[in-house]
């Protein structure tokens, strides 16, 4: 038995409560969303909680399949699509992708996040954006995204040239509640490698997500961050941070745990030892704490050099012999080029590169300093060998 396709109206009559009647029977569209039908109210609120409250299929996976075969089929003369409204909601996938197109989209990206459209439809739709804007959204696009930003990925995001705030913004204000921290993270760092300056409102905005952005921001941007922030960060999302923002964040975080427990004030701070000093350091020598060598690799150079044997042995407890592994690594290599080779040997390790027997150590580096000479011994000490004989010999 055959039934006629309802034909709907526009947004403003009637027929549009029946129309999203008709999806909440197909559990497309919430309760919610039907009581304001009437009043124009509404469908976006369903699109935005069908995004987060449901478990979104494979984006490439479902495109696969919804375009088998569309590539073979030409848009028919009544399916033309001038503009986008409810009634294409209705249309078939190939013709979705052989009907409408990216310049039509991008021009009336309002009407696309009024109307509920299916996961397999969406995914559609940003393939014909992307197909129009193979380099990336410009930016007259982008801060009209609105919800359609839900759809993107960070890949998509890094194409992007943003420079509005107000832009970011918007896009933040979308994505709170949904699981959105690596598009924010790629997001952040578009705005702010073009030069853009975050204020306090959208460093207050950015404190409900995950803080996979931190690197993106400046030392000064950092010291506003919420310490609240500090207890979500994971190793990971410090591996792109700079000297100087590890200075930042390990002077917050050091606040931040200060008053909790010995263990759990080092399992808290590991992350952001990048930026500790020697002093710091050597504080956590006498606490017993068993650095992983992870994290050692992590100290700063200029931090680690300073420590003696006896520090390192104390700091790294039962991970010492990890220390084997990494001989041939910075900054490991380094720490064991300032050690004396029989210190070392000492340990049991079978480390070797530190300095011989029989030899002393000399900077050149302050006296090349102030003379502007360049380094023709490379960086770095020189080794040099004082025959024993000399030192043994009395003098006539």
């Amino acid at each position: 038995m055959q039934t006629s396709r309802p034909t709907l109206g526009s947004f403003r009559t009637p027929t549009r409560g029946s129309f999203l009647l008709l999806l909440l029977s197909l559990r497309w569209a919430l309760p919610s969303t039907v009581k304001t039908a009437d009043t124009g109210q509404g469908t976006v609120t369903s699109w935005l909680q069908r995004t987060s409250q449901a478990e979104q299929p494979e984006p490439t996976a479902v495109l696969l399949r919804a375009l088998q075969g569309t590539d073979k089929k030409a848009c028919p003369p009544e399916k033309e699509v001038h503009m986008v409204d409810e009634e294409l909601f209705f249309y078939e996938d190939w013709e979705l992708e052989a009907c409408v197109s990216g310049a039509l989209l991008a021009e009336q990206m309002d009407r696309v996040n009024a109307i509920p459209f299916t996961y397999q439809q969406l995914d559609i739709l940003k393939h014909k954006l992307d197909q129009f804007y193979p380099q990336g959204y410009p930016e007259s696009l982008i801060r009209n995204l609105s919800y359609f930003f839900l759809k993107v990925t960070p890949e998509d995001i890094h194409r992007w040239n943003v420079t509005s705030l107000e832009t970011v913004k918007s896009l933040l204000k979308v994505s709170k509640g949904q699981k959105m921290g690596p598009q924010v993270a790629a997001l952040i760092a578009r705005y702010v490698v073009g030069g853009g300056q975050l204020d306090k409102v959208t460093l207050d905005m950015l404190a409900s997500f995950h803080p996979t952005y931190l690197c993106s921001l400046s030392p000064e941007q950092l010291g506003f961050v919420q310490e609240d922030v500090l207890w979500e960060v994971r190793p990971q999302d410090l591996d792109g941070c700079h000297p100087p923002q590890m200075d930042v964040l390990y002077r917050k975080a050091h606040v931040a745990f200060r008053n909790t427990s010995r263990s759990t004030y080092f399992e808290r701070i590991k992350p952001f030892l990048g930026g500790a000093s020697t002093e710091d350091l050597r504080a956590l020598v006498p606490q017993n704490i068993s650095m992983d060598i992870a994290t050692f690799k992590k100290l700063r150079k200029e931090a680690l050099l300073p420590l003696t044997i006896a520090e390192v042995q104390k700091l790294l407890g039962p991970n010492l012999e990890d220390l084997k592994a990494e001989e041939r690594n910075s900054p490991v290599r380094d720490w064991i080029l300032q050690q004396r080779q029989d210190d070392l040997d000492s340990l049991g390790l079978g480390l070797h590169g530190g300095i011989p027997n029989g030899y002393i150590v000399l900077d050149l580096s302050f006296r090349e300093a102030l003379s502007g000479g360049s380094h023709l011994l490379g960086p770095g000490p020189a080794f040099i060998m004082i025959p024993a004989l000399l030192l043994a010999s009395p003098l006539n």
